[in-house]
């Protein structure tokens, strides 16, 4: 798997940082013409959600996501800075202008649609359950049991629908703070699973035998979008349009493989395409 570093800045950010919704470029500027000032796109990445970003042998970030940034930042003509985010500050470093997009794996909801907004849907999957081998091998099984959901995530709300639509008990949930948790609390039995996006439970699932994911069924849709701060339909315009020069131009493929192909180690089939607008 190649690394393209050229164009990465890499700056790490934690929750707490202070004075982080004084930034400069979010007063009257929008948002578009201060990446274009600026001669970067700020991007939020997170740093745990392989394979779609994670921190390779070299300290730095790699990753699926990592890849589909660059290819944004190429396409607006400026350089990409990576912000380090985690479930929760890859929003709250939206709307207090630390960053300018969200390419975080992040699941576009309508609880997420009130915060921020989003572009068009560029990675397509669903949510699913993590579990011991030999454990619960249906969702029907895990009706009722004590289960994990990484705090923040949107498989909270998925389980709670898709328990109450199928009639199932109602939900225990324990919320983890990070995957690794997550992951370790499935191992010990202290929960009977962990539902996240099924791209980042088969990536578990490689690393450890003694773990299974649940992958005939979905308890709901994961439908990846980038986020962009409310109301600045410029910045949302150049990126959907990027988006579309990914897909036209053969880049969108060779990235899905790398990651997501049959040959990859987490092998996820595609689920739909970035849809390309009429050019006139």
């Amino acid at each position: 798997m190649k690394l393209r570093t050229g164009i990465i800045g890499l700056v790490a950010a934690a929750a707490g940082v202070a004075g982080c919704g004084d930034d400069k470029d979010s007063g009257s500027k929008d948002a578009l013409q201060g990446v274009k000032d600026r001669g970067t796109l700020r991007a939020g990445i997170r740093s745990e959600a392989p394979p779609h970003s994670f921190v390779g042998p070299g300290g730095q970030l790699m990753g699926f996501d990592v890849e589909i940034a660059q290819e944004l930042a190429k396409n607006l003509g400026v350089k990409l800075e990576i912000v380090r985010v985690d479930e929760l500050t890859r929003i709250s470093f939206l709307k207090n202008g630390r960053i300018d997009v969200a390419v975080a794996a992040m699941n576009h909801t309508r609880e997420r649609d009130k915060e921020i907004d989003f572009s068009q849907t560029y990675f397509f999957a669903k949510q699913s359950f993590l579990t011991q081998k030999g454990g619960p091998a249906t969702l029907k099984e895990l009706g009722g049991k004590t289960v994990g959901m990484t705090r923040g995530s949107s498989a909270i709300g998925n389980w709670r629908d898709y328990s109450k639509a199928n009639g199932l008990p109602a939900p225990k949930i324990v919320e983890l703070g990070d995957a690794r948790a997550a992951v370790e609390a499935v191992k010990s039995g202290k929960i009977e699973g962990w539902a996240e996006d099924l791209e980042q439970l088969q990536n578990f699932v490689a690393d450890d035998p003694s773990l299974a994911a649940i992958t005939a069924e979905g308890i709901g849709p994961k439908l990846d979008g980038v986020g962009i701060k409310e109301n600045e339909s410029e910045l949302a315009d150049a990126v959907n349009v990027a988006l579309q020069e990914i897909e036209t131009s053969g880049r969108y493929d060779a990235i899905y493989d790398e990651w997501f192909g049959p040959r990859s180690r987490t092998p996820v089939p595609r689920g739909g395409s970035i849809e390309v607008w009429a050019n006139g």
